[in-house]
Order: structure tokens, then C-alpha cells, then sequence
């Protein structure tokens, strides 16, 4: 049984401006569809291991965090393994997911990538950071699961997608970060995606004022306009839900550099010093007892390894 191993970050989203209207229409050419935006890559994220064993029939098994699970970025990515680059038999997918799923942490896209990467050297046939990107990229967009988040997964930071689509097209750029300080992330739950980009009208309205606020956060690069800006995004677009504008009014009052909803998900991260983690962290617990709490560091990286 041939068998590896890849961690991939949770690219956590604070603003996005969906690009997959053309016209009245939806964009037909993949490698210029996706979103622009900006988040955090998280540096707990999604753990992925791919064993390939040799058997007569062509089965996918699927388990996440100890149980079978049908996960179709993941179930997609495995399909991609068997016609890029012809593996064959079994394919068993365990993962491991550090972050809620469906709440904003882009965890659709760090499986599939982990399957592609780590399948793929498991196969003998290892794919470039690029290319796993590339079909991470096109397997979100078939599943409906993300729109560039596989961009956020791969850079360290405060990363800005400022051009939609594949690696082939899309534009990153970084703001960089004040030392010392850590993500924490309040998660109350998921929030209906496809619900929320389905309606034509409502899309085109979160795309202008994705596009204003991004223009905003460009003319002042820092990390604190960004939260600002991203929070007002949430706020004008009406993603704020009545929970997560709860979760603000208590951010408020605590001594962050800043905060705003995760996108999509009924979640709010901040950005924090680390002395004044305690403090803020006693009081989130305090406040919000049943909201499932998340302290992290920044990506370094994606890691893949043979095992």
C-alpha cells in the first residue's frame, strides 16, 4: 500500500467579492471565475492522509475526523487522481479537520488539496504547488463549495486575492502582519451558501460593495482598515446575521486590533496581542459559552511528506 501525508492551512475569509456573473449569465471559462477578496491563513487547518491499495474495483472511502463521511471535494479531488495521472484500486482518505466546517475556513478547498498533493505522491507522481492549486481551484467550482479559497491555503499571513481565478489569472498580494498577535475565532455555526449566492440581485449587490471595500482597504493597507473594512462589508451586505452582530458588539468592547465575520459562516475572528490573549479569551468563554472557540498562529505553509 502506497500511502502520504499533507497539512494544509485553513484559509480563513473576511471579505470576498464574487466574480461568476457575465452578464445575466454565469461565467463559463474557469480559469477567470472565482472571487476577490482577503482572510488569514489559518495555521490549524485540515491534516489529509492518502493510501492507494491495489484492488480489482475502483473505490473511494472517505473519513473525517474518525468517521466515514461523504465529503464531495474530497470524493471529486480522488476522481482527479484517476484520470490526471491514472491511479488505480482503492483510495482511502482520512482526515483529520481542525476548524468547523461550512463557517468561513475554507476547509473544502484544504481536502481537496490535501488529497490531490498527498495522493498524488503517494502515486509516484507528485503535482507542483500550482498545479494542485489549479485543480483545487476548478474542484471547488464544480462542487460549489469556494471561490478562491485554495489561494489563502498556500500563503502566509493577511493574503489578498485581487484578481479572480487560477493561477493563471488570479492576482495575490500580502499585508503584512504586527508581531506578536494571534487569531481567535468565535463560531456560533454554518450559514446557507447556496442560499445567499443564488439570487442573482443579492450577488451583484455583494460583489459592488465587495469591490468598494476592497478598493478602501487598498488605499490604506493595514491590518486594522482591513478588519474595519471587512466588518462594514459584512454589515452593508446584510451577511451580518443577528448573532454575529451580537458577537460584535461584544468584540467592541474588548482590546483587539480588530474583527469581522467569517465569510461564509455565523463567525467572527479578531486578530489579537498575545498579552492580551488571556484576557480576551476569559471573556468570549464568559459571554459566549455554547460558541465553539478557536485559538491559532499563521500558517507556514503547506507540509507533505511519504510515509
Amino acid at each position: 500500500m502506497q500511502r502520504a501525508y499533507a497539512r494544509i492551512p485553513a484559509a480563513l475569509s473576511s471579505i470576498f467579492s464574487p466574480k461568476i456573473l457575465d452578464g445575466e449569465k454565469l461565467r463559463t471559462n474557469p480559469d477567470q471565475t472565482g472571487a476577490r477578496g482577503g482572510g488569514f491563513a489559518f495555521e490549524d487547518g485540515v491534516e489529509t492522509w492518502v493510501s492507494i491499495e491495489d484492488t480489482d474495483e475502483e473505490i473511494t472511502r472517505i473519513t473525517i475526523n474518525g468517521n466515514a463521511f461523504e465529503f464531495p471535494p474530497s470524493r471529486e479531488a480522488a476522481t482527479v487522481l484517476r484520470h490526471m495521472i491514472g491511479v488505480s484500486g482503492t483510495i482511502h482518505i482520512k482526515h483529520e479537520i481542525h476548524v468547523p466546517i461550512g463557517t468561513g475556513f475554507g476547509t473544502s478547498a484544504a481536502s481537496a488539496m490535501g488529497v490531490l498533493l498527498a495522493g498524488s505522491l503517494a502515486a509516484g507522481r507528485p503535482m507542483t504547488m500550482n498545479e494542485a492549486i489549479r485543480q483545487t481551484h476548478y474542484i471547488e467550482l464544480r462542487c460549489k463549495t469556494g471561490l478562491n479559497s485554495e489561494i489563502g491555503a498556500t500563503l502566509s499571513g493577511l493574503v489578498l486575492v485581487l484578481r479572480e481565478g487560477s493561477p493563471d489569472n488570479a492576482l495575490m498580494d500580502i499585508i503584512p502582519l504586527p508581531p506578536h498577535c494571534r487569531l481567535i475565532a468565535l463560531v456560533a455555526g454554518p450559514l446557507k451558501t447556496p442560499e445567499i449566492l443564488g439570487d442573482v440581485e443579492r450577488l451583484r449587490h455583494i460583489e459592488r460593495v465587495g469591490d468598494a471595500k476592497l478598493s478602501e482597504i487598498l488605499d490604506n493597507p493595514t491590518v486594522e482598515n482591513f478588519l474595519q473594512k471587512s466588518r462594514e462589508f459584512a454589515e452593508t451586505t446584510g451577511l451580518a446575521t443577528s448573532d454575529v452582530k451580537t458577537m460584535f458588539r461584544e468584540f467592541e468592547k474588548l482590546p483587539v486590533i480588530g474583527y469581522a465575520q467569517n465569510m461564509l459562516g455565523r463567525a467572527v475572528h479578531a486578530l489579537v496581542y498575545e498579552d492580551e490573549l488571556e484576557y480576551v479569551v476569559g471573556i468570549l468563554k464568559e459571554k459566549f459559552p455554547n460558541h465553539q472557540l478557536i485559538v491559532s498562529g499563521f500558517s507556514d505553509g503547506v507540509k507533505l511528506r511519504r510515509e
